[in-house]
């Protein structure tokens, strides 16, 4: 779990990265809690099909892919474009990383560690400016597909809106938590990963739609979350090769079943330069559609 530490390291304060790593971890355990009274998606047989992908690199495979001349990069590259233009399955990337906001008072349920004794380190200051770590979730257009999220105001993302990373300013949909703080067309200061942003509000959202959150092994609403597209990415820097190792993670759908899923998986990444990262590519054995009806009453 070292990686995901290096990842945040400088952003975000120790305790802060010590809760978010333990998130990680119960990707894996992914526990059921069969008394949430979250809202959860009813139409069970379109998750039936549905694993959670994710990917555990070990330290020294994310040390080499990190630092070396670009190789690993572009395998990568090939690895993921035959994912995503795939006809025999679709992968739907999404991750939770947090943005810390600039000199803004936050609504306290959707800061990074609400409701935990770790909330007040949340809060914190970045070259003597105040800053408030919150919780956002990096998305495809393909995860509405499978947990639709309402517009109550503004749009939904547009292909454009996935080109940001040379140009400073990144559109969010705001979760319906943030509706009294802003509106569509506001613009806010932050740091996503290592590099300070504009985030532009395109939409706010309405309340009650959920996703699955992999950290919790449950539905969450989207409410308490910032919304953004996550980043093309095309050209080599240590940011891209961030996220688009992070991009590993998410929903892989294949009518032909999970062991057929991972098969191809494993294929591709052999076939794309990437065959030492075979078994650190991990898709679970239980469909979405079984952990999702653990909350059906």
């Amino acid at each position: 779990m070292q990686k995901y530490a290096r990842i945040i390291a400088g952003l975000l304060s120790a305790v802060i990265i010590v809760s978010l790593t333990a998130c990680a971890q119960g990707k894996e355990n992914q526990a059921v809690n069969t008394e949430s009274n979250e809202p959860v998606p009813s139409d069970l047989p379109a998750y039936s099909c549905t694993w959670r992908m994710t990917e555990f690199l070990d330290d020294s495979s994310y040390d080499e892919y990190m630092h070396d001349d670009g190789q690993l990069f572009q395998s990568l590259l090939s690895f993921s474009e035959k994912l995503r233009s795939s006809e025999e399955l679709m992968f739907t990337p999404y991750t939770v990383n947090p943005v810390e906001l600039l000199n803004l008072t936050v609504p306290d349920q959707c800061m990074v560690n609400y409701g935990t004794e770790f909330a007040e380190e949340s809060v914190y200051e970045i070259d003597s400016e105040p800053a408030a770590a919150a919780e956002a979730l990096q998305v495809t257009e393909h995860l509405f597909e499978l947990f639709p999220l309402q517009i109550a105001d503004g749009r939904e993302f547009t292909g454009d809106d996935y080109d940001y990373l040379d140009q400073g300013r990144i559109p969010v949909i705001l979760g319906a938590a943030y509706k009294d703080t802003f509106s569509t067309g506001d613009t806010f200061e932050g740091y996503y990963i290592f590099k300070r942003f504009t985030f532009e509000v395109t939409g706010v959202a309405e309340s009650g739609s959920v996703f699955y959150s992999s950290a919790e092994g449950r539905p969450v609403p989207y409410d308490r979350y910032i919304i953004m597209p996550f980043a093309s990415v095309c050209e080599d820097s240590q940011m891209g090769r961030i996220i688009l190792l992070q991009q590993l993670s998410g929903l892989i759908t294949d009518e032909n079943g999970r062991d057929h899923a991972l098969k191809q998986v494993n294929e591709w990444l052999a076939e794309s330069g990437l065959k030492d990262w075979t078994g650190q590519i991990n898709i679970t054995e239980e469909s979405l559609g079984t952990v999702l009806r653990n909350y059906l009453n």
